[in-house]
Order: C-alpha cells, then structure tokens, then sequence
C-alpha cells in the first residue's frame, strides 16, 4: 500500500467538485462573453492514475507536485479566439506563471507538433471566500486551451493513436510532420477567414449606422441592415432561437430584383413601421423580409421560386392589399383567415 493512499483518498472527493465547478465557471465567461468554443470539458484523475504517476515521477510532495487531478480542455474554433479564452482564463483564475505555457513557443523554429496553451491554477482568494468553494482553495488544476485543429491533432498523434506514438521511421515520420503542417496551415487560414469576416460584418454595420446602402445583400449584411431597421423604427425584432442559414432569403430578394440594402430599404413601404405599432405586430427576419417581399412583389416572388414556405393567420399583409388582391394573396401562400398567431413555417 503506497504511503500516499490517504491523501488521495482525501484529496479526490475535493477535485471531483473542482473539475464541475470550473467547468461551469469556464462555460458561463465564455457565454457572457459571446466567445464561441466547441467543448470545455473537464476530467478528474483515477487513484489508480495519480498513485502510478506519484511513482513513476518519484514524487516526494504530490500535494504540490501534482497539478493534473483536476484537468479542464478548452476546444475553440480559430487560433484568434485562444487569446481571449487565455485572458478569460487570466482573469478568473489564480495562474502559477512558472507552471504554465504556450506550447507554442516550446516548438523549435523547424518543428511542427502538438500544440495547446497550457494554464496551472487556483481558484483564487475571492472565490476562495465563497462557501460554493469551501475546502477548494489550495487545490491546483490545469487548463489546456486549443483551436478544433490543434484538437484533432494532438488527438491522433499524441493523446489517444498508439500508431503515432515513439519513434516512427523516417519517411512515416516525415509525412506525420508534413500533414501536421497542413493543419497548422489550415488553423491560421481559419482564423484569417474569420477575422475577415468579422471585419466585414463590423464595416457593414457601421455603413448601415451612417446610412450608406450601397452594399450588396448576403448572409453577413441583410442581418444588419434589418437589426438597424428596427432599432431606428423603435421595433423589437424577435431572435431566432438557432443560427439559420439566409441564403434562401438571399434568393428570394434576388428573385425580386433587390440585390442591395439600398433596394430593399426603398421597397419597404413607409407606414410598414407604424401598422407594425398599430397592431402590435411583431416577427423576426424570416417574417418580417418575407412581409416586404409580398407588399413589393408577391407576383414576381411566386413566379420565380419554389416556395417551400406558408403563412398562417393575418395581422398586418391584408393593410397594403385590396380586398379581392389580398384574397389572391391567401390562395398564393397558403394564408388562413383565422386568429391563430401570424408565423412563418419555413422548411429550409
């Protein structure tokens, strides 16, 4: 029986609770953040594992030897997100410098290999203070945080493939390091990409602010141009619960001859806003940009699309429309007559 069995039993139960609790804590920065990530996942060493770990390193004091009972991996999408988890992380935690890296810069200028940044913690005094925290506070954890590439990666030749591990032969080795290269390749391409577009929506915003329109309409630039439109009309637009792709939207108002924000602005009729208030009506950007399509042109909408989609109930289209046009309207889109809540059961 190793001499070290007590503590371990001791010390589990604490760095069980520890792994949920910064997991959570992990979770709830990236979320208030509005930083995307793929997983935080969290592990808590095995006895079995610890008192094997204690051996083989020789340890005389595992209490400060071992900072890895309590593991926590941060998956994120691009190589720009790792430097905001990392200050996230910065910022919440206690961080023993000494302990903690880049495995980046451990990598020689002409090696390519497993790579992650690399945190050892605590939770800190002021959490430390809390009674959720009682008994947590001299306990250390790490922190690793990758990119999905550096994930996929590390996960085939270093965490789990045995086929990777040791002492390859040359030629197999080489073209390991050659197509990790291509990952890396591919994780700042990504990145790049995605800065690019975050550049873009920001200068699409900004053009929208200032009221310059001359910008052609796609999935990136029609969410900014309607969020602004109803936020100038003083409407609440409503949220879409999951990220739809608008392409289909894209080609409707293309369909109609509306390609740029300029043209869809024009063609959204001026007392659209104040029959929204009147009636209280409210939808979110499949409603509301299908409800200017049909005042602009339901004719041309129907004739050059496949529509897959239905309106159900009436508040507000039957207010631009005659009587006998708007019962045509009905026909055409499958518009019932009755008190049910205006929606749009869309398929795509």
């Amino acid at each position: 029986m190793s001499k070290y069995e007590a503590w371990v039993d001791e010390s589990l139960p604490k760095h069980t609770r520890l792994t949920d609790s910064v997991v959570s804590i992990i979770e709830n920065l990236l979320k208030t953040h509005e930083i995307e990530y793929l997983t935080v996942s969290g592990r808590t060493k095995t006895k079995e594992s610890i008192l094997e770990k204690i051996d083989r390193k020789s340890y005389k004091d595992p209490a400060n030897q071992l900072t890895d009972l309590t593991g926590i991996r941060v998956v994120g999408y691009f190589e720009s997100d790792i430097s905001k988890i990392s200050d996230l992380i910065s910022s919440a935690f206690n961080i023993d410098i000494s302990n903690s890296l880049n495995q980046d810069e451990k990598l020689s200028v002409d090696q390519i290999g497993y790579r992650s940044v690399h945190f050892v913690c605590d939770i800190g005094q002021a959490r430390a203070d809390l009674p959720e925290f009682a008994n947590l506070s001299n306990l250390k954890f790490e922190i690793q945080v990758r990119t999905v590439l550096q994930h996929a990666w590390a996960e085939l030749a270093h965490d789990r493939n045995y086929k990777f591990l040791g002492k390859l032969p040359p030629e197999i080795e080489r073209k390991l390091f050659l197509y990790a290269g291509m990952l890396e390749i591919a994780d700042k391409g990504f990145s790049e990409l995605s800065n690019q577009i975050d550049s873009y929506i920001e200068k699409a915003h900004s053009d929208t602010i200032q009221g310059n329109l001359d910008y052609i309409l796609d999935s990136l630039t029609l969410p900014q141009f309607v969020d602004n439109w109803f936020k100038v009309n003083g409407l609440i637009l409503e949220s879409v619960e999951h990220k739809s792709d608008i392409k289909e939207l894209i080609s409707e108002l293309n369909s109609v001859g509306i390609t740029k924000a300029s043209e869809l602005n024009d063609s959204i009729p001026k007392n659209y806003a104040q029959k929204c208030k009147e009636k209280n009506y409210s939808s979110n950007i499949w409603g509301h940009t299908r409800d200017w399509l049909i005042i602009h042109d339901w004719r041309k909408l129907q004739e050059n699309n496949d529509i897959n989609w239905v309106i159900e109930g009436d508040e507000i289209i039957d207010s631009f429309f005659t009587a006998d046009e708007y019962q045509e309207i009905s026909i055409a889109f499958g518009l019932e007559d009755d008190d049910d809540e205006y929606d749009w059961e869309n398929d795509g």
